[in-house]
């Protein structure tokens, strides 16, 4: 007899999610039955069947449900609010509790705990040795580096992963893409276009606009699987450049400020993704968040800009949406640029019209526009424009 909680959650859902689960989890029943029998035949599937829809999830599934089966049934787990759910939250198999914008629980009921936790370890084992987790790294990767791809860019990106992996032929290698969980979460259409997007972008059709404005950068700057597999890996804190010069001297800087472990992770993370965000209105003040939040523990005017400094060049040096792929360093564009007391405001304007970082005058002692956190007469007072 099929547990009722699943059943009653598959029952809260319109047909057509119902559908996109049974495509992303695999179930090969047929589609077209009446919503009730096709509850009862998904509920079977998930309850019978979960050696196979466990090969369909994604690493980061895997391993947080690992992390919830070795916790316990119904015992919540602190996790941080990542920039999109885990498939198994949103299809409603696990439960979780937001706390604040921060951090969440999770937690996984006691009827999907007793389905899974026989055969969790098997799945992660599956997908370590067969190379399901490295192809998925990679995918992530690609989409990572360059934010929105057609699906013909996007498989042309993958085969040169594949060729360098070495382990399918072209055909296996196109059916496992096609049917791999990643090409399932982000598969969608802009104006008709089919397209594949980085997880967490809102809206990629801004991306694809905006490239309208650089015109003149011809084709996607190429990057080797062993790059692409570094921008996918650590799902969904999605990272990259940190073993140039410019991404070494970040970690030493972070390091410095007092960031560590995981807050240390999810700080390079949010440098990285806040690079990319140069649409928004808050996007350069949050690149630099990381060091504003810590300008208390700062000695000096002088070491605060240092460390500015080393976050700007570390985002001039980042691959940009864009910008196809390559970085502001290489094309002059998009450019983050902190004003110095030689540069009057005419000349940063015309350095970068994008992201200069100016502010309306403020008396000395008020806290400064930027949202730096430093009095006015410590930052942008310092050279009144």
């Amino acid at each position: 007899m099929l547990k009722g909680s699943i059943l009653d959650t598959l029952s809260g859902l319109a047909k057509i999610d119902l559908e996109d689960i049974r495509h992303f989890f695999g179930a090969d029943f047929p589609g077209r039955v009446r919503k009730r029998e096709f509850v009862q035949r998904l509920g079977a599937f998930i309850v019978e069947r979960p050696s196979e829809w466990l090969g369909h999830m994604l690493e980061r599934d895997l391993r947080l449900l690992q992390t919830l089966v070795e916790a316990g049934p119904e015992v919540p787990v602190i996790v941080e609010t990542p920039d999109y759910p885990t498939v198994l939250e949103t299809v409603g198999l696990l439960g979780y509790s937001v706390s604040d914008d921060n951090v969440k629980e999770v937690w996984i009921p006691k009827e999907v705990y007793d389905i899974v936790s026989p055969h969790i370890a098997a799945a992660i084992e599956r997908g370590e040795e067969d190379g399901s987790f490295e192809m998925e790294r990679a995918a992530f990767g690609y989409l990572s580096l360059y934010g929105v791809l057609t699906v013909d860019e996007f498989y042309e990106m993958t085969l040169d992963y594949n060729m360098w992996a070495g382990r399918w032929s072209m055909e296996d290698f196109t059916r496992r893409l096609a049917s791999s969980p990643v090409f399932k979460l982000c598969r969608i259409d802009i104006e008709g276009e089919p397209c594949v997007a980085a997880p967490g972008i809102y809206d990629p059709s801004k991306i694809v606009e905006g490239r309208k404005e650089y015109k003149d950068i011809d084709g996607f700057r190429r990057f080797t699987p062993e790059e692409a597999i570094e921008a996918g890996s650590g799902a969904p804190e999605f990272v990259f450049g940190l073993g140039s010069e410019e991404g070494k001297r970040l970690v030493e800087t972070l390091l410095a400020l007092g960031y560590s472990g995981r807050d240390l992770v999810l700080e390079e993370h949010d440098i990285w993704m806040n690079s990319q965000m140069v649409w928004g209105d808050d996007a350069t003040e949050e690149i630099f968040g990381s060091v504003s939040d810590k300008q208390d523990e700062i000695d000096s005017f002088d070491e605060y800009n240092a460390c500015m400094e080393v976050v700007a060049a570390y985002a001039n040096s980042l691959p940009k949406w864009l910008l196809k792929g390559y970085s502001p360093n290489e094309v002059n564009r998009l450019k983050v640029v902190l004003q110095t007391e030689e540069d009057t405001a005419l000349d940063m304007i015309l350095k970068n019209p994008y992201m200069g970082m100016f502010v309306r005058s403020a008396s000395a002692d008020e806290p400064c526009p930027c949202g730096s956190g430093l009095s006015y007469r410590l930052c942008h007072g310092r050279n009144p424009n």
